[in-house]
């Protein structure tokens, strides 16, 4: 049986998420400093490489709420990345803030690390959450959705992973989810709480 490739659709809202949930870096590497670069200039990369990726997704969720561009899934599993958390801080934002960048090269050998660790994050699928959108109430879900637009999908057990975000602190299983479709397989929630 020939197997079906199934489209994703851009990629790119998921790298911009995984750079959000990283941002924090930057301003900690701001307030930080480094010798190779004068303030007047390391302040405002970071503090961009900070707020760039919110922005983005703001403006792309706009566009999206304004032109009604919706998908409805039907959930088979949701699980919040929260528990992943610990993880995320150990393992990732404290060494990259501690690691040495001082001079030009170090500085260089640290940033290609960090686009090492997004590029695997993004590959692995792994989300956490934007730290304005934490602010303002929302998490973010990794939802496996069963494939089922056509009657040769419904015979199988395919299934198809999204990243949700969404103010509701519980996503049910065996669920319907509307959400608007920011890019890829980013949705983000039209409920506004459960």
């Amino acid at each position: 049986m020939k197997s079906q490739k199934i489209d994703e659709g851009l990629e790119l809202t998921r790298f911009i998420l995984v750079w959000s949930s990283l941002s924090p870096v930057f301003v900690l590497w701001a307030i930080r400093g480094v010798d190779a670069i004068q303030d007047q200039v390391w302040v405002p990369i970071c503090i961009g490489l900070f707020l760039l990726p919110t922005l983005i997704l703001w403006l792309t969720f706009r566009h999206a709420r304004k032109t009604e561009n919706t998908k409805t899934i039907k959930i088979s599993s949701a699980k919040d990345q929260r528990e992943h958390l610990l993880t995320y801080l150990f393992t990732m934002l404290i060494p990259l803030f501690d690691a040495n960048t001082d001079g030009m090269r170090d500085l260089t050998a640290v940033a290609i690390a960090l686009m090492f660790v997004m590029f695997l994050f993004w590959h692995m699928r792994l989300h956490y959450m934007n730290l304005f959108f934490a602010m303002w109430g929302y998490r973010i879900f990794t939802v496996e959705a069963k494939i089922g637009t056509t009657e040769q999908d419904r015979k199988y057990d395919r299934f198809i992973t999204y990243a949700v975000i969404s103010r509701r602190h519980f996503i049910p299983d065996d669920d319907s989810l509307t959400g608007y479709r920011l890019g890829g397989r980013v949705l983000f929630d039209k409920a506004t709480d459960d």
